[in-house]
């Protein structure tokens, strides 16, 4: 798709590829809300916003999935920075994500790649864990527990909520 053009014939939005079929802008009529992409011999990618703000996303392939390693932009008057961290397991599960502001979060899983705890802000004294145990054969939770609440969820044969409980400490 290269673009859209509303029912009165104005283009409403362009897309531009480069020779491999790779987006390389995306804007609105009038270049409104432009970015651009560019694709580095690195095999990172650096994005260009509207406000001409450059990040850059460096990734790693795992289980032939190209997964986001690193975001790296400093700040401008109109964006914060965007330098993130992000590490996968084997399987190519978020094991930890470091945000622009230096809070580490961090992922466990079941043998099934279903998340059964987060631990936000980890490492610090305001860290905040979240675990879930998840229903033995649907993708659905059964309890997820929380600092202070515990959260339970009852189902059908098909999958359909038929309850949930809350309780507080």
């Amino acid at each position: 798709m290269v673009g859209i053009i509303d029912e009165q014939g104005t283009r409403y939005a362009t897309w531009t590829y480069d020779d491999q079929g790779r987006a390389i802008s995306s804007e609105h009529a009038n270049g409104a809300e432009k970015v651009s992409l560019a694709y580095n011999d690195d095999g990172s990618t650096t994005v260009t916003n509207e406000y001409g703000k450059q990040a850059t996303y460096r990734f790693q392939v795992i289980q032939g999935i190209k997964r986001i390693v690193a975001i790296e932009g400093e700040p401008s008057p109109n964006c914060p920075s965007s330098n993130s961290t992000f590490t996968y397991d084997d399987q190519g599960l978020l094991t930890s994500k470091r945000d622009n502001n230096g809070n580490l979060t961090t992922y466990q899983y079941n043998a099934r790649g279903l998340e059964t705890s987060r631990t936000e802000a980890a490492g610090t004294p305001q860290a905040r864990t979240v675990t879930t145990d998840w229903h033995p054969t649907l993708f659905l939770p059964v309890q997820v527990s929380e600092p202070g609440r515990i959260t339970r969820y009852q189902y059908d044969a098909e999958g359909r909520k038929t309850g949930e409980a809350v309780t507080t400490n």
